[in-house]
């Protein structure tokens, strides 16, 4: 068993201790103690079953109606998001109480009703706020406009927008329509390049062909260019290799090209990923090779999934580095497996000096 998996399978654990506790807390305090905890096992089992179910029969739903996923997939991940949070807030009240017990040993049956109330209105708030943010944010794509002012830019390059698309993860979660969506919004934008920085498979290989068909919709005068996430590798690389071979778009793996039409001007360098379920800074440092790649009189874009290449780049005379992997903080677990999501959740990163 991989580090990695071991740290999975106690989080998921955790989370179905929280929910069991959570459940119990919540059901009528006229059962007795035993019926609670039979009921909220029973409950707590029978909910947590849908992804094994999901997993063993994904080639059958795959073929299905979009709505499965409206029905199975996104009712069960708000259901465990929402049983984290509530659980252990629920969890550090009850400790709280616990303390403040023994400091007023009086018993006061209001205190236990509280709890239980308190119990109730995380779990209806946190699932209702879930549900809605991933209701809300799986139709509607966010676009943010960042002005980058270079001192000396190249004539050509005056004006030149490039869009940046990264983390579709297609799959239950992320259907077609939307990166139909994704795709015409970003044409729309007329952008003079795009670039893509992974991950646009969540792991099923069954999206392969339906997603990447719809990235080759992606139209710029200077090309599509991307590299690969470690979902993508998680699906199966060869499979994603495969289906980007049969697009227009340029796909950099420890490799650079320049952008059409600015032969001289525009250098594109790709980072592949480390693949390693968390990779620390430190193993970006290690990528000397990728400072061959770097034209000393061209403006170099380095196009890496993880952002832990930001300070490595920064000894390579790259103009601007463009990454994804973290999407923006969603959820952000300070320090987490020795990672600080922090320093890579706000947009824009300049070095001190940079031209």
């Amino acid at each position: 068993m991989s580090l990695f998996f071991a740290v999975v399978l106690s989080l998921f654990l955790l989370v179905i201790a929280l929910q069991h506790m959570l459940i119990r807390v919540m059901l009528p305090r006229r059962l007795s103690s035993m019926t609670r905890t039979v009921i909220s096992a029973f409950l707590t089992l029978s909910v947590n079953t849908l992804p094994f179910l999901y997993m063993r029969t994904n080639h059958i739903l795959d073929q299905l109606p979009w709505w499965h996923r409206e029905v199975i997939v996104f009712p069960y991940t708000i259901l465990m998001v929402a049983s984290a949070f509530s659980g252990a807030l629920l969890l550090v009240l009850m400790t709280a109480r616990s303390i403040a017990a023994k400091l007023r040993p009086p018993f006061d049956q209001s205190k236990r009703d509280f709890v239980a109330n308190a119990a109730r209105t995380l779990g209806g708030t946190s699932l209702g706020t879930l549900a809605y943010g991933a209701y809300h944010e799986n139709r509607a794509p966010e676009i943010s406009r960042v002005v980058l002012p270079y001192r000396k830019l190249h004539p050509d390059l005056r004006g030149f927008r490039v869009v940046h698309i990264t983390d579709i993860h297609a799959g239950p979660l992320i259907s077609f329509e939307s990166i139909a969506m994704i795709v015409s919004m970003a044409n729309a934008l007329r952008p003079d390049l795009i670039v893509l920085t992974g991950d646009y498979i969540n792991n099923n290989p069954a999206y392969v062909n339906g997603c990447l068909s719809l990235l080759d919709e992606l139209n710029a005068p200077a090309g599509v260019f991307g590299v690969y996430g470690n979902h993508d590798y998680y699906t199966g690389i060869d499979s994603v290799r495969k289906g980007f071979s049969k697009t227009h778009i340029f796909m950099l793996s420890h490799s650079g090209s320049r952008a059409k039409g600015l032969e001289g001007v525009f250098n594109i360098i790709g980072v592949d990923d480390p693949v390693s379920g968390w990779a620390t800074d430190a193993q970006f440092q290690d990528l000397t090779e990728i400072s061959g790649l770097v034209g000393p009189q061209e403006f170099n874009l380095l196009l890496s999934h993880r952002p832990g290449i930001f300070k490595a780049s920064e000894d390579w005379n790259v103009q601007l580095t463009l990454a994804g992997h973290t999407h923006g903080g969603q959820i952000i677990v300070p320090m987490l497996l020795g990672f600080d999501f922090r320093k890579y959740t706000i947009s824009r990163k300049r070095r001190p000096g940079a031209a």
